[in-house]
This record gives structure tokens, sequence and C-alpha cells, in this order.
């Protein structure tokens, strides 16, 4: 799980603002590994498991960051990051049978994305798995 923890370089533990968004995008990546791991663990009829990117959305997600309220402001006024979009897609997602296990869509259309090259392949869904079992 080296090669998940350590992305960009740095362990989990304290960090920085500016180190959030690694921490950020980290654990997005695990959220897309996990997904695509269990629906391999889920595999034949009744099994099913996907995962989304959202969007950007205003969630006030760096909220701690100085600049955070104008920010908000500006994008709502500007109709950009609307919570219900990244809804949208999920929604879809719970009830779309046409979309296949294991797939990871875009917010636009449902588009199918890839996977970052880092979290392809058995092994490494596996052992995520298996260490988030662990861990619970």
């Amino acid at each position: 799980m080296d090669e998940l923890r350590h992305a960009a370089g740095q362990p989990v533990g304290e960090y920085t603002r500016r180190e959030s968004s690694v921490h950020y995008g980290r654990t997005k990546l695990m959220a897309i590994v996990f997904s695509q791991g269990l629906a391999r663990r889920l595999a034949g009829p009744g099994g099913s498991a996907v995962c989304c990117d959202p969007g950007f959305d205003t969630t006030g997600l760096g909220r701690e960051l100085p600049f955070a309220g104008l920010l908000e402001k500006t994008l709502r006024g500007l109709r950009i990051g609307d919570p219900r979009r990244g809804a949208g897609i999920i929604t879809r997602l719970a009830t779309d049978d046409t979309l296949a296990s294991g797939g990871y869509y875009s917010v636009r259309d449902a588009q199918p994305l890839d996977c970052p090259k880092s979290g392809r392949g058995a092994e490494i869904q596996r052992r995520l798995l298996d260490e988030t079992a662990r861990l619970l």
C-alpha cells in the first residue's frame, strides 16, 4: 500500500493547508481503487460497484484557506459548483443498470474515465480492500 500511502512522496500524518490537496487527491484515488476492487469481488449476478467524479462542487472543502469565503461566493454567483450536479451522477449510478460494474464515470453524461495508472490492476485493488477490512 506504500505506493498509495506515499503518493507524491509524503507519508500520511500531520499536514498543512498547502499539503491538503495532496491528501485529498490521494483519498480520491483510493476511493476509485476501492470501488473497482469491490466490483471484482462482487462479480457475478447481483453484485455491482461503481464510482464517479462528481465534478467541482462548492461544498466547503478548503474552507480553512484565507480566500475560501470570497471564492465560494463568487462561484455561487456564477452558478459554478452546484452540488446538485454531482448528486445527479450519483443518483444515476445507483439506478442505471446499463453502466458497467467497476466503472469510473464522469459527471458529464456518465462518460467512462480511466483510473489513474497507480491504481490499476487486481493486485493493488485486492491489497487496498484487504487493508481496509483489517483496519475495520
